[in-house]
């Protein structure tokens, strides 16, 4: 790419990385803020308490993909015509509606049930908070996709920011956090007083509704005219349900190890190992906040680019830049893990060693998270499945195998490759099939290198702590001796 076509390309990867920023600031600044409550949700709560809040947010996360049904891609994918995005936004959002009531109505129908299966009969409140939770963030999805579409990211971020703040303030009340302030969880039902599970629950909840309050301006469209285009439903259904299938046995890929812990291990001790893993696994946490972000933008941001001529070449650039950071990131948080460790209790610290093989997975998952665009730009989803379900078998197999034999151990190297198979199988289809033009030697070199550095890292700060931040310098030495070239066209103007 030369010229003109290399100065396009320039301008639109200096415009992904903005929008990045910009979806990325209240996502990773409020995630990082989240993240300083696992201090003290750690020190106040017992290994098995905290297994207890990381299985209840698994099927949290497991339920949304469920009941979004791949809805939002869909919109990105008929509503980038401003023409018809209204249109489109309100037959989604009506779905959405009488979907997510429909699941409410079984859900209280079957509650006793539900309790029984998952091991809550003793705590039904925990589940129906759960799922008031899970109800509002379904229906918020939409008017946040909306928002997203339409660049208006100020906004954006001023509603993920209100979300944040509240849950984090409640947290601190409730948890008798801020001084003068002590007793604000005797607010709460007696049955949830003294219970820290249910303090995270409370507080999450309203804070759920104060977003719910604030997307309400973009609930006017359906308010005001609902009409609902059956033949526009269709075609976003049958776009989205093989992403939903796909988005189920991806959010299986990722939290199925928190299962397999739970009921694979002796019940006496499965809740305490479930607290550990999910504590050491919070400690990925700007890895996945990268990743999350970058999300956020490339996947509008790539259907606008779409019909560009330089669209794919652009697709496997991004790629090769992406891969740079967050091997960067890998290496940091190998190296930092001395001080990092410290932002959960001592009491967790003995599940550090799988520490090193999350972080591989979250950055291998990060990888995917790009090469599995592909086939929502190719209009190709049902390969969503053939990728997801790769990985779901070798998720299943490796946790039914190591996790009796490991532990947590066995649940970290099966989580990471999992994610290895599903990158694999999405590069090699990207590369077929959409005839993506990656530039393999090179993302082979900065992946292994960002591998390599990050285990000499990792076994570095064993014996001499955070110097192991030197290993950081090598890897960008690569990086500038390889890529200098390439730099030194960004400083030529773009217009």
């Amino acid at each position: 790419m030369n010229g003109p076509d290399y100065l396009c390309f320039v301008k639109a990867f200096k415009q992904l990385a903005g929008q990045t920023a910009l979806y990325g600031l209240p996502s990773i600044l409020g995630r990082l803020l989240n993240f300083l409550l696992v201090p003290l949700h750690t020190a106040a709560m017992t290994q098995q308490q905290f297994g207890v809040v990381t299985d209840l947010y698994v099927w949290v996360a497991v339920c949304i993909v469920l009941l979004t049904y791949g809805m939002e891609t869909a919109f990105f994918y008929h509503g980038a015509d401003p023409e018809r995005t209204d249109g489109v936004f309100r037959t989604a959002l009506g779905s959405l509606i009488i979907s997510t009531l429909l699941f409410y109505g079984l859900f209280e129908w079957n509650i006793h049930s539900v309790g029984s299966a998952l091991r809550y009969e003793g705590h039904l409140g925990y589940l129906r908070c759960m799922v008031w939770i899970l109800c509002l963030d379904v229906l918020a999805a939409l008017p946040f996709a909306r928002l997203r579409l339409s660049d208006k990211a100020a906004h954006f971020a001023a509603i993920k920011f209100a979300l944040i703040g509240t849950n984090i303030l409640l947290n601190l009340l409730l948890f008798d956090a801020v001084p003068g302030l002590e007793g604000m969880n005797n607010f709460l039902p007696v049955a949830f007083q003294q219970d820290p599970v249910a303090y995270v629950l409370a507080a999450n909840l309203c804070a759920s509704g104060v977003m719910t309050l604030l997307l309400l301006p973009q609930w006017r469209l359906l308010l005001r005219r609902w009409n609902w285009d059956r033949g526009q439903w269709i075609s976003m259904m049958s776009y989205g349900l093989p992403l939903m299938l796909a988005g189920l046995a991806g959010i299986a890929n990722e939290l199925a190890d928190r299962q397999f812990i739970k009921y694979l291990l002796p019940e006496h001790q499965a809740m305490a190992d479930l607290g550990v893993y999910g504590a050491v696994y919070k400690l990925s946490i700007l890895l996945v906040l990268f990743v999350q972000a970058y999300r956020y933008a490339a996947e509008p941001f790539f259907f606008r680019m779409n019909t560009s001529g330089n669209g794919k070449e652009l697709n496997a650039r991004v790629l090769l830049y992406y891969t740079v950071f967050l091997g960067g990131l890998f290496i940091a948080l190998n190296a930092a893990l001395p001080w990092a460790q410290h932002f959960i209790d001592e009491k967790f610290w003995i599940g550090l060693s799988a520490a090193p093989v999350l972080f591989a997975a979250n950055y291998v998952l990060g990888l995917n998270a790009h090469l599995s665009i592909w086939y929502k730009l190719e209009n190709k989803t049902w390969y969503a499945g053939v990728v997801t379900g790769t990985g779901l078998l070798v998720t299943v197999a490796l946790n039914l195998w190591l996790i009796p034999r490991m532990g947590w151990m066995g649940a970290a190297w099966a989580t990471l490759c999992a994610y290895s198979a599903m990158a694999s199988l999405n590069a090699v289809l990207g590369t077929t099939k959409a005839k993506i033009p990656y530039d393999w030697p090179r993302l082979a070199g900065y992946f292994t290198s960002a591998i390599a550095l990050g285990a000499a890292a990792w076994w570095w700060q064993l014996q001499h702590g955070m110097s192991a931040l030197i290993f950081v310098l090598p890897y960008l030495l690569i990086i500038l001796i390889f890529e200098r070239k390439n730099w030194q066209k960004w400083s030529t103007p773009t217009q």
